[in-house]
């Protein structure tokens, strides 16, 4: 006699692909967040640096805006929607997010080390936005 049978309702690869859909998504939100913290601690002058943020798999053109040119004083909200909309847009972008080996988080405005380590600053400390992201999301 065969003892109690358990009938399952999903096949196990349904039920792989269900746990994938669900790490997905996860990873995703943790990705935004992430770039929602990178985002709110960015200063912002002309807007170039918080909007020089990018998420890339592998190599690949990060964006970078230079602030030469640029008017200062531009509205830290704005510049906050604008470069989390371009952040959002990368992980968006991502299609086989839980087969990603590795996702960086960049900055290739031509003054981000100016603005993490305070370099060819006389008045102010850099604002560590890198450092602070690694101390809080390891």
């Amino acid at each position: 006699m065969i003892g109690p049978v358990v009938k399952m309702t999903k096949s196990p690869r349904a039920r792989l692909e269900s746990i994938n859909k669900l790490m997905e998504e996860k990873l995703k939100l943790r990705l935004l967040e992430i770039a929602k913290t990178a985002v709110n601690l960015s200063p912002v002058d002309t807007g170039a640096y918080i909007t020089s943020f990018s998420y890339a798999v592998g190599p690949g053109r990060p964006r970078g805006k230079s602030s030469k040119n640029k008017a200062t004083g531009q509205s830290k909200q704005q510049m906050e929607e604008e470069g989390f909309d371009g952040l959002k847009s990368d992980v968006n972008r991502i299609t086989d997010l839980t087969n990603t080996a590795a996702i960086s988080l960049r900055n290739n405005s031509p003054h981000a080390l100016d603005v993490e380590y305070g370099e060819n600053w006389f008045k102010t400390d850099g604002y560590f936005v890198f450092t602070k992201l690694r101390n809080i999301y390891g």
